[in-house]
C-alpha cells in the first residue's frame, strides 16, 4: 500500500551480493562493530552518517559505515539477519510494505507507537525518538504561482487547478492508494493537463513553466533550490512518513548508550532543517560527512 520512494523490491541475490562480507553487524559472530546502513538516496545517507558520527564521537564503539546500501528490502533483511545494527526508517514504510497493513491510518499520530510496538514482538527491533521530519508525499508550486493565486493548502487549487499543469511521474501516476488517481478523486481535481516525466526533468519543466504543480516529498532539498512552497495535505489524504532509527533490540541491550545518543536527535530535524541538509548536498554537492558533522556541531551534540 504505502510503497513510497524507500521500497524497492530488491532480489534476494543483490541482498547477499550487497551485503557479502558484511559481518561485525550485532548477530554475527564478527565481532561487535555497530554497522551503519543507509538506503540509496541523499536524506538516508546523511541520516546514517549522522547516526555514525555521533556514535564515534561519543563511544568507543567501532562503527561500520554501509552506505547507500539499496532499497527497504535490502536494509530490512539485513537488519533482520544481524549482518546491520541500525540504519534510519520511515514509520509509513514501516507500516505498509514492511509490516503488511493495508488498511488506512486511523491514528497518524500513534503510527509511531504502533510501528515499534510490532517491530519489537515481531522483530526484536526497536524504534529512536522521532526526529522531526515528516518525509511524505505533498504538492509544491513555485512561489510566484503560490503568491499570485493565494495558494496555501491543496484545497485552494480547486480554484486554479483547471489553469495549471501536473507534471508527475509514472511511478506516482501508477500507486493505487496515495498516487495521482486517488489523489484527484479525494479532492476533486481536474487540472488542464498531467504529464509524466523523469524525476529530474520536472525541475527543468519547472523552470521554463511546463509545469506548474508537482508531487514531492517535503524534505527535498530541489524545493528549496527552485524556491517551491509545499501546500498544506488539509485532507490529510498522504500517510505520515516520520523518520526515526531502527536498531536491533540485542545490540541495544549490549550498548544502551546508542539508543541513549540517538535518542537525542529527537525533534531535531524537521522538514526545514532537512531540507537545508539535503539541499546542501544534492545541489551545493558538499561532502555528506561534512554537512552531517556541521548539524552535529550546531546541535552541540559533538564538538568540532
Amino acid at each position: 500500500m504505502f510503497g513510497h520512494r524507500r521500497f524497492s523490491a530488491v532480489a534476494a541475490v543483490v541482498l547477499c551480493v550487497l551485503l557479502a562480507g558484511c559481518g561485525g553487524g550485532a548477530g554475527s559472530g564478527a565481532g561487535d562493530a555497530i554497522v551503519v546502513s543507509s538506503k540509496d538516496f541523499t536524506e538516508s545517507i546523511l541520516l546514517g552518517e549522522i547516526a555514525a558520527q555521533l556514535i564515534e564521537s561519543r563511544t568507543d564503539l567501532t562503527v561500520v559505515r554501509k552506505h547507500n546500501l539499496g532499497g527497504t528490502t535490502v536494509n530490512f533483511n539485513g537488519l533482520k539477519n544481524g549482518d546491520i545494527t541500525l540504519y534510519a526508517e520511515y514509520d509509513g514504510t514501516a507500516y505498509g510494505p514492511i509490516l503488511g497493513h493495508t488498511e488506512p491510518i486511523a491514528d497518524p499520530d500513534g503510527l509511531h507507537d504502533l510501528v515499534k510496538r510490532e517491530f519489537e514482538e515481531k522483530f526484536g527491533i526497536t524504534w529512536t525518538a522521532p526526529l522531526g521530519m515528516n518525509n511524505t508525499y505533498t504538492l509544491a508550486v513555485p512561489r510566484e504561482i503560490a503568491e499570485q493565486h493565494n495558494l496555501k493548502t491543496f484545497s485552494d487549487l480547486l480554484a486554479v487547478d483547471d489553469q495549471l499543469v501536473f507534471g508527475t511521474t509514472n511511478e506516482f501516476m501508477g500507486r493505487q492508494v496515495d498516487g495521482y488517481y486517488p489523489l484527484v478523486e479525494a479532492y476533486g481535481f481536474a487540472f488542464k493537463d498531467v504529464k509524466t516525466m523523469q524525476t529530474g526533468l520536472r525541475w527543468k519543466a519547472i523552470e521554463t513553466g511546463e509545469i506548474q504543480v508537482i508531487d514531492a516529498y517535503a524534505t527535498d532539498g530541489k524545493l528549496v533550490e527552485f524556491d517551491m512552497v509545499i501546500l498544506e495535505d488539509d485532507r490529510n489524504f498522504f500517510p505520515p512518513y516520520n523518520g526515526a532509527y531502527v536498531v536491533r533490540m540485542d545490540a541495544a541491550e549490549r550498548h544502551p548508550e546508542i539508543i541513549e545518543l540517538l535518542n537525542l536527535l529527537g525533534g531535531l530535524l524537521p522538514d526545514e532543517k532537512m531540507q537545508e541538509l539535503n539541499y546542501r548536498v544534492e545541489s551545493l554537492e558538499e561532502p555528506v560527512e561534512e554537512v552531517a558533522r556541521d548539524f552535529l556541531v550546531e546541535a552541540g551534540l559533538v564538538e568540532r
